[in-house]
């Protein structure tokens, strides 16, 4: 079997050290994210809530909403953005925090990014590092995530750092120094702390590197193991002391129950919501790549770890369990969007090693590769630049309109739990999506949203957008792909009332 071919440790080819490699990598994936930060990632829901909860831990506080404490996702971001909202002064509206929020994520996204480079990179060589870098750094979906203040990007992050740890501990088959396991431990629980299905990837790729091929010591994987459950230890420790465990089991059950699909609430499999095939073949022109690294996940898992050195099977291992967390969940379980970020990152890395496998172990196929490869990280580009520079900023469009001409004494009716909570601290908003509940609070106006309600994930139907189109006067319109078509609407009081009694939209 032909050994891996690795460049010499610490230096790249013409001198230039690997840390400042991945540095340029990571800067260019901060300049692409931060060109589309605040303008083409429509504000979401749950990005708002995330801010609120950071707001109350900047504040000393449990992470809660409203005073009611929050567990059905650990407290690692809404910390570690307490502490950004703190450090930064940042204040304003629910709205006002994420988007600030996000450079943080951006930021976060782009470490990913120089991580991946030289995790690649000391196993796989430099060229193929770089292909992967250059696909984190682009991917769409990739983007999407690390654009918006979602979970995923810090736990991804500091799970990849300690994978680094491992991996350069392990390379050539070496043993773990306790002090690298530690670190390493520490790292990836953190990961958990942030949300708790990273234990997917923090600790089944652990287990599986003992039973395959020795990959991991036992001792040393136990040490990163025991290490890692410190950090969630703590956390609960915490949760004990402040006499929430019951609220915290309560809300762990109801985590798990979604996940595993017993609960169906969200995501593809639940009932009312998009079917994934035909939300697959829509957003096929934005995300068509990371279609085909999710795809790729599972099957470049296997191959990478089926080779000869130890730190390749641990990268292997990895694409391995969140390949088969994501067929899980698109099959049985939650399946939501931002789920697959662990598997397209898992699945970016091994890619570059199962290159590196096919490289070293069948010379023939290196020229169709590197065609195939070079395509990828070309469409990967091509489409990222395409959802950087598509506009899709209609609720931060809409809310600058209303701040300089909605009447003071107008009321208005939101159809969607972004916009209800984008505006919760306007009084002339509330949840009125129906004639009948429009006349009855008084309201002569309402922001709809036609993609989400035709998807179901509104609280309107598509009867009022319908009878509104026939019938009202649009204000200011605002288009994009995560809403579609945005519009504030004014109804003239007699129709209104006319509608009512015909219970549209009821």
């Amino acid at each position: 079997m032909t050994h891996s071919r690795r460049p010499a440790r610490g230096r790249l080819a013409h001198g230039r050290p690997p840390l400042l490699v991945a540095a340029g990598f990571g800067a260019i994936a901060l300049a692409v994210r931060a060109f589309g930060l605040t303008r083409a990632f429509d504000l979401w829901v749950d990005e708002m809530v995330y801010a609120r909860l950071a707001a109350s831990a900047a504040r000393g506080e449990l992470p809660n909403l409203d005073g009611i404490p929050f567990f059905l996702h650990p407290p690692g971001s809404f910390l570690l953005n307490g502490l950004l909202i703190d450090l930064f002064g940042l204040s304003g509206t629910d709205m006002d925090l994420a988007l600030a929020l996000r450079w943080g994520n951006a930021v976060l996204g782009a470490v990913t990014v120089a991580l991946g480079f030289l995790l690649v990179h000391r196993v796989a060589g430099t060229g193929l590092a770089a292909c992967c870098a250059t696909i984190l750094a682009f991917d769409p979906f990739v983007l999407r995530n690390n654009s918006r203040l979602f979970l995923e990007t810090p736990a991804v992050a500091v799970a990849l750092a300690g994978y680094l740890l491992l991996v350069r501990a392990v390379s050539g088959g070496g043993r773990v120094p306790t002090g690298a396991a530690v670190a390493a431990g520490l790292l990836l629980g953190c990961g958990v702390l942030t949300k708790d299905v990273t234990i997917v990837l923090a600790a089944a790729p652990i287990v599986l590197a003992v039973a395959w091929r020795k990959t991991l010591h036992i001792r040393d994987a136990a040490v990163v193991l025991a290490a890692g459950a410190v950090p969630y230890l703590v956390y609960l420790f915490v949760v004990v002391l402040d006499g929430s465990s019951g609220a915290w089991g309560r809300a762990k059950l109801d985590g798990v129950e979604r996940m595993i699909g017993l609960t169906q609430t969200t995501g593809f499999n639940a009932p009312h919501t998009p079917n994934l095939v035909g939300r697959l073949v829509d957003q096929v022109g934005y995300f068509g790549t990371s279609y085909l690294l999710l795809a790729a996940c599972p099957v470049a898992g296997v191959i990478a770890a089926r080779g000869a050195d130890a730190a390749r099977r641990l990268v292997g291992l990895c694409a391995v369990a969140m390949g088969a967390l994501g067929v899980y969940a698109a099959a049985f379980g939650t399946f939501e969007e931002q789920y697959g970020y662990g598997v397209i990152v898992a699945g970016t890395l091994a890619l570059g090693v199962a290159a590196a496998e096919l490289r070293d172990r069948r010379p023939g196929l290196v020229k169709a590769g590197a065609i195939a490869l070079a395509c990828l990280v070309l469409l990967t580009a091509a489409l990222g630049a395409r959802v950087e520079t598509t506009r899709d900023d209609s609720i931060r469009a809409v809310r600058d309109w209303v701040r300089h001409h909605l009447p003071a004494d107008a009321r208005v009716g939101v159809t969607s739990n972004t916009a209800q909570w984008a505006f919760a601290d306007d009084p002339r908003f509330g949840v009125w999506p129906s004639a009948p509940t429009l006349r009855d609070h008084g309201a002569t106006h309402i922001l709809t949203h036609d993609l989400i309600t035709e998807q179901g994930y509104g609280y309107a139907k598509t009867s009022i957008i319908t009878w509104l189109r026939a019938n009202a006067t649009p204000l200011v319109t605002a288009t994009g792909p995560s809403n579609g078509e945005t519009v504030l609407w004014r109804i003239d009081p007699a129709a209104l009332d006319e509608a009512a009694r015909e219970g549209v939209g009821s």
